[in-house]
This record gives C-alpha cells, structure tokens and sequence, in this order.
C-alpha cells in the first residue's frame, strides 16, 4: 500500500469512526421507548451500541490489513475443539435448581430472547477487543515462544478481568465484583486458549455468548434459590478441573507456527 492509499483508508476510518461516535451518541441519550419495560428497551440499546462498535472495529481491522482475524475458519473442526467449554457454559446454568423447581421466572419470555441477543452482543464485542486485539498485540510485542504465549494468554486475561471493576460504579458489591473478576479471569485464559487453537474468533463470540447467557438469564429475569447444592458443586468442579487440564493440554502441544499465524507480519520464531 503506497502513501496515498494508506492517506485515502486512515480518513474513512477516520469518517467512519466520527459517524460512529455520533450514531452511538444518539443511541445512547436517546429517549426512545421501545417495550413497556424500561429493562427491555435498555437491552435492546446496549445491543445495538455493542454490535455497532464491534462492526466499527472489524472495518477499521480489516483495512489495516487484519482481515485473517475474522475468517470462518474450519467450523466443524473449531465447534469439536471447543466443546468442553459450552460444556462449562451450559454448566453455568442452574440445572439442579431448575428441576427442583427453585427456579421461576418472573420477567416476560419474550425479554428472554433479548437477554440472548444481548449476550450475543457481548460476546461479539468482547471478543473482538480482547482476543482479537488485545491478546494478539501483546503477542506481538512478546518473544516468540510457548512462555510468551503462556504470558500473554495471562495478561490479556488480567486486562479482561479488570474491567468488570467497573461494575462497582454500576452499583455491585466489592465480593461480586472481586468473584466476577476470578471467574472472568480463567474464562478468559480459556476462551483465549481455545481461539489460538481453533483460530475462529466467530465460535469463542458464540462461546462467550453462551456463557453468559446460560449464567444469567435467570438471575437477571427471574429468581434462583440456591443455585449451589451439593452436586451443582462437585460437577463444577470436576467440570472446571478437567477443562482446564484440557486447555493446559492444548497449549502445551500447540506448535509456535500455529499460534503465530494469526499475526500479520513475518516473525521469527524462538523454540526456547
């Protein structure tokens, strides 16, 4: 790309990034009613705000030359690769209480598909920021090697983990925030595991999506009482410890080349 191009592409990402300020803007302090329920509209607002910007960062991405990030790469292998994480998603729902019938639901069923839409933005958004880009730029900046993998792996995770401080200005108590903070970091060294192996960005969204969603969709729409009985425990913690055993596994027989084929420039590779 000779200077003129990159001139010519850094303005429309530079236009394309005010639009996207001023729409999200509009979004945001708009006072447009969309349900009889206030948590409803706010839902579908956020959605909107989380899909945008994702889609926003995916254009600018693409025009600096990252386009690899976002390939549909090998589905079905990808989906084999990470079931053992919808496993701890689908985990994360309250099962037992369910059954057992310590679980109701107290909002509308159809808020229940926009708490899915809603995780799916989630999913799409975060993903993009912190295994997209966050973890493959310190990828970047690191020496080539599976320790460096394993550092960088660990940092993006602290980075993800961080920002759910943010949630004590949204009113959570300092404990949730601090066990939001725990699980967040190991689903990250996990969902960022994982993507280095299957190098679909798209699945770990889904996966993150999911996950979300089978773990709050009743608390955020209904009630749950006692979640954690006796066996809900010992499956999350078989299920935890063999999951992460397996992502252990993965990222000791991941080979350098394949890990740093995502990036975009030509690199030296340290088998150290």
């Amino acid at each position: 790309m000779d200077v003129k191009q990159q001139h010519s592409s850094t303005s429309r990402m530079m236009i394309l990034f005010v639009i996207m300020m001023i729409v999200l803007m509009i979004i945001q302090f708009s006072n447009i009613t969309l349900f009889h329920d206030a948590f409803a509209t706010e839902m579908v607002k956020d959605s909107l705000l989380r899909f945008l910007a994702g889609s926003v960062f995916i254009v600018m991405l693409v025009n600096l030359g990252e386009s690899k990030l976002f390939q549909w790469k090998k589905p079905l292998y990808s989906f084999l690769i990470v079931i053992p994480g919808f496993l701890i998603a689908l985990n994360n729902f309250p099962i037992i209480a369910f059954f057992s019938g310590r679980v109701s639901l107290s909002s509308p069923v159809y808020t229940v598909y926009l708490f899915a839409i809603e995780c799916l933005s989630i999913g799409f958004f975060e993903e993009i920021i912190f295994r997209g880009m966050i973890l493959l730029f310190i990828l970047q900046r690191l020496s080539r090697s599976k320790r460096s993998t394993f550092y960088a792996i660990i940092l993006s995770s602290v980075i993800f983990s961080a920002t759910h401080l943010l949630n004590l200005f949204g009113g959570a108590s300092l404990g949730n925030t601090l066990m939001q903070m725990g699980y967040s970091f190991l689903t990250g060294m996990m969902w960022a595991t994982l993507y280095l192996k299957t190098k679909n960005l798209w699945v770990i969204m889904l996966l993150h999506a999911t996950y979300n969603f089978f773990g709050m969709v009743m608390f955020q729409l209904g009630t749950v009482t006692n979640r954690y009985d006796d066996i809900t425990i010992i499956i999350t913690i078989v299920l935890g410890v063999l999951t992460a055993l397996y992502c252990i596994k993965l990222l000791i027989t991941m080979d350098e080349k394949e890990i740093y084929s995502l990036l975009q420039k030509k690199i030296d590779y340290d088998y150290s």
